[in-house]
């Protein structure tokens, strides 16, 4: 998972706005190089620069205006000085376009950039001045014909959709105007259009350190499969490992902006959270019933996984294994706990790939006899329920999810000392 930390330009100095109102401006500093410097120097791998004044629609005509050559020599380090007509047509480009080139004679980082990209000619002379990648926001909506034709110019590594949102209905021309276009909707659309990869905002947390929005990221990147870069609310290391918890889910990066700023997040810090394996621990009841003198086991169908399983789900940070597991049973099956054998804990270790992804799973189980009542399923991913004998429980493992018979074998062997 990539970390970008944001650059926001506006009039040529770093500042970050408050749920994108121009109003709510926050100064960082007047040489947005030597922030990108201190960012590189930090680890970062992606820049991700906005241009403010385009985004708010305050360069646009000079852009439009611009009369340049087909070609800009971009000059990268230790290349050789700029031509004279190069330095006349640098003078003659809005603010931020001469630091977003300023930027790309600083550091060799690549960059993502977007802000007021409304043109094919936009989108080349930012890619011409040193971007490496663009993000398309406004434009996707407005004109899907042009993010079409910019994929078949410079390919889906280069071209990036910005998704901004408010109240799940998509945001545009700076988040000044909300559309009546849904989220999940554009995201569609995009993939459709051949866009493998959106920026995705929610504006109501941008630049407030809420916390990210954890739960439509997810979202979107699941149901689309598009890959997706979370931005909007970061506020500490642990937005990040939430993130990183959810990568699974098409979550290619976070962009982090206030937080880094503030020195509420420490970009080293999250940047090697984001390269860690990803791993997720799970928390569950293996549930009992008595009948006959014979134990029964609560199983529970899930679609996602296509098997069987105890119920389980992952804990939460603040949280201990048998608070979660507790929880989880009441959320998915809404019975009541008679009792949890504390002593008879089963631990399971395995990988598993979950979209491609491999995710090194730790699965703790406590045994629980269960009261009577009805089950409730209350996860969408859980179509049925089944009190079982150990031998048909032993079975439904074995056929749908094998990872799970030491947890069975040890709660067995437990109850063969407890009923003795």
């Amino acid at each position: 998972m990539i970390i970008y930390p944001a650059i926001d330009l506006r009039k040529g100095r770093c500042v970050r706005l408050r749920q994108g109102n121009p109003t709510a401006e926050t100064v960082f500093g007047d040489d947005p190089a030597a922030m990108a410097r201190h960012w590189v120097s930090q680890g970062a791998e992606w820049l991700h620069i906005v241009n403010l004044d385009g985004a708010l629609g305050a360069t646009q005509g000079q852009i439009n205006a611009l009369h340049r050559p087909n070609n800009i020599l971009i000059q990268h380090p230790g290349s050789k000085a700029a031509t004279t007509p190069e330095q006349e047509l640098e003078s003659q480009l809005p603010i931020n376009l001469r630091r977003l080139r300023e930027i790309r004679r600083a550091v060799e980082t690549p960059i993502q950039f977007g802000g007021g990209l409304r043109t094919l000619d936009d989108i080349q002379l930012a890619l011409e001045l040193g971007a490496d990648r663009v993000v398309l926001g406004t434009v996707a909506i407005e004109n899907p014909a042009l993010v079409s034709e910019a994929l078949a110019r410079w390919g889906t590594e280069r071209i990036v959709v910005g998704i901004d949102a408010r109240e799940g209905k998509v945001a545009t021309h700076g988040w000044q105007t909300t559309s009546n276009v849904d989220v999940i909707e554009l995201g569609h659309r995009m993939m459709a259009l051949g866009v493998r990869r959106v920026v995705y905002t929610d504006i109501a947390r941008d630049g407030m350190l809420s916390g990210v929005n954890i739960e439509m990221t997810s979202r979107l990147g699941d149901v689309t499969g598009l890959q997706v870069i979370a931005s909007g609310g970061v506020a500490s290391i642990a937005d990040i490992e939430a993130l990183k918890a959810h990568e699974h889910y098409s979550i290619d990066g976070v962009i982090v902006g206030q937080a880094i700023y503030t020195g509420a997040l420490d970009l080293g810090e999250a940047i090697k959270l984001g390269h860690k394996p990803l791993s997720r621990r799970s928390a569950g009841l293996i549930p009992i019933r008595w009948e006959d003198g014979k134990p029964q086991f609560l199983l529970l169908y899930n679609l996602f996984f296509e098997q069987w399983q105890f119920p389980r789900g992952g804990v939460h940070r603040s949280e201990g294994d048998m608070t979660c597991a507790r929880r989880e049973f009441t959320e998915e099956a809404g019975l009541p706990v008679r009792k949890i054998h504390k002593e008879c804990r089963a631990e399971l270790h395995y990988t598993t790939v979950i979209r491609g992804y491999e995710i090194e799973r730790t699965i703790v189980y406590y045994l629980a006899e269960i009261g009577p009542g009805e089950i409730r399923l209350g996860h969408e991913n859980h179509c049925e329920a089944r009190w079982v004998s150990a031998e048909e429980a032993w079975e439904l493992l074995t056929e749908t999810s094998p990872e799970q018979l030491p947890a069975l074998d040890v709660a067995l062997e437990y109850l063969s000392h407890l009923r003795i």
